[in-house]
């Protein structure tokens, strides 16, 4: 009966007890009394849900949920990819929602990862505020914010503030006569981290003349004058790059396509990897403490 692809509800029958309690003893959860959970995990073995057992007493066991904006950008497939590899090494699987920068629709991906089981979530979050991290509250299972700040949860990414704040440095050194910010998120009002590098930019520009774009095709063709243009992603910043000609373009999150096509875009890289495996580990560990990543600037020439 090795390959019989039992259930949770059907090991519940047959030790007479509820799914509840099954899932207490499967997932090592306190309030079960210890000849209860050892009969419910002989009965899982014997009838093979043997590969969802766990060898030690402090990992989880299942599925995580991972919720991103959506897979335009680069920098999210890569994500999602580092963090399907860790879950997978570790024996558990992902379950993928995508938000389309939609609030609301954020909510519900919420609840219907919760509702299908997860034993986590890793949230890239358009959502912010009180309300939002008290509907957080209600949920029994540990989830850490990537990318974008929930001030209840904790957190995994870079300095955003201080990466920008280095990327607009060096852009300036190179005294352009004209520095343009791209970055059409600023048209959401929750996307935390594309503020925190708008308001490292505005730290660093002070008196210079700069201008503020938030719309591609408020982007022109061509620039008379010397022009710099600061994206608060790289994705943004190869819209601009194929757009326009006569300026220096220079992003963020430095994605693999800008050296694979050998693309002259300077960009502030940091190991998506690194952020992947502590992601990963603070949902096993049910870890609080946030973890910021070392960010870089990487230059590209043609």
């Amino acid at each position: 009966m090795k390959d019989l692809k039992i259930t949770t509800s059907q090991i519940a029958k047959i030790c007479n007890v509820s799914q509840g309690t099954v899932d207490r003893a499967l997932n090592n959860r306190p309030d079960i009394k210890a000849e209860t959970k050892q009969k419910i995990l002989d009965v899982a073995r014997q009838y093979g849900y043997r590969e969802y057992i766990s060898t030690r007493p402090d990992k989880i066991v299942g599925q995580i949920g991972i919720v991103v904006f959506n897979l335009n950008n680069e920098y999210f497939s890569e994500l999602i990819t580092e963090i399907e590899y860790v879950l997978r090494e570790e024996g558990l699987g992902a379950v993928i929602m995508m938000s389309h920068y939609d609030g609301q629709y954020e909510i519900e991906c919420i609840r219907n990862l919760y509702n299908m089981g997860v034993k986590g979530i890793i949230l890239c979050s358009v959502n912010n505020g009180v309300e939002f991290q008290n509907y957080l509250k209600l949920f029994d299972i540990p989830i850490v914010a990537v990318g974008n700040r929930v001030e209840s949860l904790p957190y995994v990414g870079i300095d955003d503030f201080a990466a920008m704040r280095e990327m607009t440095e060096k852009v300036l050194r190179d005294k352009p006569e004209n520095i343009i910010y791209f970055s059409p998120a600023l048209n959401f009002s929750d996307a935390y981290a594309q503020r925190r590098r708008y308001e490292a930019f505005l730290s660093v520009v002070g008196d210079e003349k700069y201008s503020v774009v938030t719309n591609i095709e408020d982007i022109k063709e061509s620039y008379d004058e010397k022009t710099s243009i600061i994206s608060s992603n790289d994705y943004y910043a190869l819209k601009v790059y194929f757009k326009t000609s006569n300026v220096k373009v220079v992003g963020f999150d430095n994605i693999k396509a800008i050296d694979k096509y050998k693309i002259d875009i300077d960009s502030v890289g940091y190991s998506v990897a690194e952020i992947a495996n502590a992601a990963v580990e603070i949902i096993m560990c049910n870890g609080k403490e946030s973890v910021i990543v070392k960010h870089f600037i990487a230059e590209h020439t043609v």
